[in-house]
């Protein structure tokens, strides 16, 4: 079954600051990113069937987030000590 194209995943955006809001200094991470980067988040996140799965992507963008990049494709390419 194909992937949703990621401009559905806009909808889910709010979701996602949501999962932000008690880290203010994620939230605001969060916020500051482009469309772009958000609804790529909001599909990493809500493209996932299984609950498990949701809560690992969420701890995912979390230390994305805490180590400065913007996407998890970046995150994933930066160079390993």
């Amino acid at each position: 079954m194909p992937q949703k194209p990621l401009s559905e995943y806009e909808v889910d955006i709010p979701a996602v600051a949501e999962l932000l809001a008690n880290d203010s200094t994620m939230a605001d991470f969060f916020n500051a990113l482009t469309p772009g980067y958000q609804r790529e988040w909001a599909r990493f996140i809500f493209g996932a069937k299984a609950e498990a799965t949701k809560q690992r992507h969420i701890e995912q963008m979390k230390t994305v987030f805490q180590a400065g990049y913007k996407s998890k494709r970046a995150y994933d390419s930066r160079p390993k000590d």
